[in-house]
């Protein structure tokens, strides 16, 4: 697992460092990297890209981010999946592009510094970004697949924290990651592409566990009315994904956890669970006991 975490200035140069990291062969085990596709060389006036990853070495796994303004202070980084790629055709044009009009996203306000956790591996990359004291996500690439390769050759996941068009102040359902999706108007921060090839919002008939599920009843490892909390007093449930017509399990998030114990956890906490540390993290702006996940933090 690739990590990274830093500053940066502004949308454009927040979505440029992500394609740099990406990109750069250093960053992971050899030829693990993932690929520019489009543009040619990365630099300060880049607000597109198209990357390639490689999962297991015989995968193509086709992703794009752009920068759109939505104005009043306002930037989104858009994000989009892929089952190809041509040259010749627009960003939002690439085949077997999400052809909804309103795109999972990372809403972001315009010319404030901008802190973001970054972790990638060859397969899927997470995101999160700090804005004061809420926090926007960001899932793409595959997820570990409950079918053989045969069976389910690209599941591929475009995930934000919101869809094009919420601002990044609204406190309404639509502003909610991709871990915890809620559809309204058709759009949610959740997009998956089916064994079909078809993609699909969450929220509805594509949901997930436990985060979706109502109540959320976990189990914890301690009673925190009597013992002293550790970081290694936390348990970790993966988040899985499933249809309710038909009815199927699709598969889990790869490297990301709904984490028990919540009250006695904060955004950027550390979690040690079974000798791996965990990045603790809200659902944007919430605080409530199941709005909290980690990602695997090597």
């Amino acid at each position: 697992m690739a990590v990274a975490s830093g500053t940066a200035n502004s949308v454009g140069a927040l979505m440029q460092t992500v394609a740099k990291f990406l990109t750069t062969a250093g960053n992971f085990t050899a030829g693990n990297e993932w690929q520019l596709m489009r543009p040619a060389v990365i630099d300060s006036g880049t607000t597109e890209v198209i990357l390639k990853g490689v999962g297991d070495g015989k995968d193509e796994i086709y992703v794009g981010m752009k920068i759109k303004d939505q104005g009043e202070g306002q930037q989104n980084i858009l994000l989009n999946g892929f089952a190809g790629y041509d040259e010749h055709l627009e960003w939002y044009e690439q085949p077997g592009s999400i052809y909804r009009e309103k795109l999972p996203c990372i809403p972001l306000a315009k010319d404030i510094n901008l802190d973001y956790w970054l972790t990638a591996n060859s397969s899927r990359f997470t995101l999160t970004v700090q804005m004061s004291n809420q926090y926007e996500s960001a899932y793409v690439g595959f997820m570990k697949p409950i079918a053989i390769e045969r069976q389910y050759p690209y599941p591929l996941i475009i995930g934000g924290s919101a869809y094009d068009g919420i601002a990044w102040s609204n406190h309404g359902d639509g502003h909610s990651a991709y871990f915890t999706p809620f559809m309204q108007g058709g759009y949610s921060a959740l997009c998956l592409r089916r064994p079909d090839g078809v993609w699909e919002y969450g929220g509805e008939n594509l949901t997930t566990w436990p985060n979706n599920t109502a109540p959320v009843d976990t189990f914890t490892v301690y009673n925190k009315d009597e013992v002293e909390p550790t970081p290694e007093d936390h348990m970790l449930y993966p988040i899985m994904l499933y249809e309710k017509v038909p009815t199927g399990m699709l598969g889990e998030l790869d490297g990301v956890y709904w984490i028990g114990n919540r009250a006695d956890l904060a955004a950027k906490d550390n979690v040690i669970y079974n000798g791996v540390t965990y990045k603790v993290f809200n659902n944007v702006y919430r605080r409530e006991d199941d709005a909290y996940h980690v990602v695997e933090w090597r």
